[in-house]
């Protein structure tokens, strides 16, 4: 048994959440944020007749850099390295994946890291096969030469266990997985049964060992078919527990960090392929009772429960779904595990490339949760969200202001909403896998950074490497001539005024993409006639020189986006005119919802308020509702306003506030809470607002205050507003939290 300080859990080397016949550890948060989104779009969906997969890979610590991997022949009697997993840079250093994992393109400055040691030591062997393919490879394989395409999700899990390099059993995770498929496999069927034998026979392990990153799922395609792919470590250590269903033709799915196969139906093997153990184990695990539980339902089985968080998964599969077929009308809002969503969905249009490009860059944009409105953006809608974490450790922000883990993980009343593209997202990718063309034109649709902020190029499998753009450069060293930090240094500056400068990046990224996506159909046409002409090497050569062009000009274009960004939006003002006889800058200054919120205009009952972006379960929290505080407050505390009157003089007397003002004014004014008993789950505006942090509360003026100056009209602090007193932080918490603990709701 030893400590893991991540999920302050004790753990063994093999363990279950919740389980009956193991370790029971409850999940108590906080867990890793990385995360991906994945998108998968099945033959028959798609307009150009292709397979589609994506994968945003959402790693504030990963290696942005991708490589290709050559085809290569072997020894008979020969083995294969595994590699423990890492995201960090390096990923990976020697020559087995490729040019881009060399020491001679490794910045060895950083950290004196050596080939075939430390991190890099190989964990365990499988043996070889006589030939393996060629493929693009990145924290996980992405497509080989065969056009098997592969995007991932990591899941939360609640059976996880150690690799073999920490102390356990397990000797293979998913990434590894991944890559032995791309090298043996030509159909997603093929890698599923192999990746799945492998893990059973080696024994699998997650990216690490916490619940939140047990689990894993792999979106699978082919030029025929399209699958979903779930796995996790067994109860043993020592092998593996998975299951794959087949996303129907005509259809689309996504896996956004949490598992979606529901019931299996094994009979049906056109559609369903599991492990032989995946009923048994959750049956001696007591996750599942056959003569109680019904038919086997795999993600109620072993997914790990996200609790009040599970909108960080569950949204962002409803905002694929609803993009694809707004006709669903599929609820935002559902239970943990989305039982209310289907597994796969029918699109009300075929969809290109570009319409799921477009999934990865969203914000919930025109929905109840967009990210751009409300006071957590900012006056300027900034999407970024940034992952929760406790300060106290680090000691970034004095001690009045830090918080501890468990508090930065409450996320009460609600959590801050996750969108599919993230300021962390080290690359994403669309793939197409069409049966139409020959395997030479399996193409990736490549960008580096957060989707929103950055283009989309096409890298063709049979190019002979990476362009250099995305394949150098680290996380540790600006560099404008890699693609991931052109992107980088324009997206975090118009993060500062985001609603105006998202019109110049969305402009850049038109002109860029639609040339290329227009620029498809001429170059690949000619790509075949090469081909036919047997001049294969020729169009490797080709799309190798395009696809450089290309990236090349992309990141060109970026960095000179990023000099006029910083020309045209700076200091509160944006230049029009780069070309006016004289310079007349606009004054942005700011929204009026926001000079309400802060207090340097008043609150107004008709004051029109952008919709909330922290969660969308509690619309009460919008600014519609702040607003209206000032007036329903006058009517809340008429009673103790009336009781106020036959006070004493000398002692407290109870005030009415006619317009709420931010906590810190209470303190400076003398004021403190009066609390009072209400009803279960009634509020002081009379309706159900069970985890409002703005109640409606009476203040006490001590008799000391009463020469101070009377408070102005502020509007109420906001969640994301000044921290309260000491005295009052007992106030801002929701109202079951307060409940449970016998207190009353302020």
């Amino acid at each position: 048994t030893m400590q893991l300080s991540a999920g302050a859990l004790a753990l063994a080397t093999t363990f279950a959440v919740g389980a009956s016949t193991a370790a029971e550890i409850p999940w108590d948060g906080p867990f890793n944020g990385d995360g991906c989104t994945s998108i998968i779009v099945a033959p028959g969906a798609s307009a150009s007749g292709a397979a589609m997969t994506t994968h945003t890979n959402d790693c504030m610590e990963c290696d942005f850099r991708i490589s290709k991997v050559p085809a290569k022949d072997h020894a008979e009697g020969s083995t294969r390295k595994i590699s423990g997993y890492r995201a960090a840079y390096p990923r990976f250093l020697g020559e087995d994946w490729g040019p881009t994992y060399y020491e001679s393109n490794t910045d060895t400055s950083i950290h004196p890291w050596v080939a075939g040691e430390g991190p890099f030591a190989p964990i365990s062997e499988i043996p070889n096969v006589a030939h393996t393919y060629a493929y693009i490879d990145g924290g996980y394989g992405i497509m080989n030469e065969h056009q098997l395409s592969i995007g991932e999700s990591t899941c939360g899990a609640k059976v996880t266990t150690f690799g073999i390099h920490k102390g356990g059993k397990a000797r293979v995770d998913v990434s590894e997985l991944s890559r032995v498929a791309m090298e043996r496999c030509k159909t997603a069927r093929c890698a599923i049964g192999l990746m799945g034998s492998l893990a059973e026979e080696y024994g699998y392990y997650g990216a690490d060992e916490t619940e939140g990153e047990g689990g894993e799922s792999l979106q699978i395609v082919d030029t025929q078919e399209a699958w979903v792919f779930h796995i996790l470590a067994d109860d043993s250590g020592e092998s593996a527990v998975w299951a794959a269903q087949r996303v129907r033709d005509g259809h689309i799915a996504a896996v956004a960090n949490q598992f979606i196969i529901r019931e299996l139906d094994l009979d049906n093997e056109d559609m369903f392929m599991a492990s032989s153990n995946v009923e048994e184990v959750a049956t001696r695990l007591g996750f599942y009772d056959s003569a109680t539980d019904g038919k086997f339902d795999f993600t109620k089985a072993y997914a790990m429960d996200r609790k009040h968080l599970s909108t960080y998964a569950t949204r962002r599969v409803w905002r694929v779904m609803t993009m694809a077929a707004p006709s669903s009308e599929l609820p935002g809002d559902t239970t943990t595990f989305a039982d209310d969503y289907p597994f796969d969905i029918k699109p009300d249009k075929l969809l290109t490339v570009k319409d799921v490009v477009a999934m990865h860059r969203d914000h919930y944009e025109g929905t109840p949760y967009d990210m751009t409105k409300g006071l957590a953006g900012g006056p300027y809608g900034d999407p970024s969200r940034f992952d929760p974490s406790g300060t106290i450790a680090s000691a970034v922000y004095p001690p009045e202001d830090q918080i501890s883990d468990t508090e930065a993980w409450a996320a009460t009343p609600i959590p801050f909403e996750r969108a599919i593209s993230i300021y962390r997202c080290s690359y994403s990718w669309v793939s197409e896998s069409r049966a139409h063309v020959p395997n030479e034109l399996g193409v990736v649709w490549f960008s580096q950074y957060a989707p929103h902020a950055s283009g989309a190029v096409p890298l063709y499998v049979s190019a002979p490497d990476i362009p250099k753009g995305f394949s150098s450069g680290s996380l540790l060293e600006f560099d404008l001539s890699v693609s991931y930090w052109a992107h980088a240094a324009v997206g975090n500056w118009a993060d500062r005024f985001y609603v105006h400068t998202i019109g110049d990046i969305k402009t850049l990224q038109s002109e860029l993409e639609e040339g290329l996506y227009a620029a498809q159909t001429g170059i690949e046409t000619a790509a075949k006639e090469m081909l036919m002409a047997g001049q294969k090497a020729a169009v490797s050569t080709m799309l190798g020189d395009y696809s450089a062009t290309a990236s090349a000009e992309e990141i060109e274009a970026w960095s000179g986006m990023l000099w006029k960004m910083i020309a045209k939006y700076k200091d509160g003002q944006r230049i029009d005119n780069f070309h006016a006889e004289t310079l007349k800058p606009t004054k942005l200054f700011y929204p009026k919802f926001w000079l309400q919120a802060v207090g340097y205009l008043p609150a107004t009952e008709s004051a029109a308020a952008p919709l909330h972006s922290a969660g969308g379960a509690w619309t009460l929290l919008s600014h519609v509702l702040v607003a209206a505080l000032s007036i329903t407050a006058t009517v809340v505390f008429m009673n103790r306003k009336a009781a106020a009157g036959n006070a004493s003089t000398s002692g407290p007397v109870v005030i009415e506030m006619a317009t709420a003002v931010p906590s810190y004014r209470f303190k400076q004014q003398g004021y403190q809470p009066v609390l009072e008993s209400r009803p279960e789950k009634e509020s002081c505006f009379g309706g159900n607002h069970d985890n409002a942090v703005i109640g409606c509360f009476a203040l006490l003026r001590t008799p000391e205050a009463a020469g101070r100056s009377t408070l102005p009209p502020r509007r109420a602090e906001d969640p994301e507003g000044e921290p309260l007193p000491t005295e009052l932080q007992p106030y801002k918490r929701s109202r079951a939290a307060n409940d449970s603990e016998g207190q009353m709701w302020p």
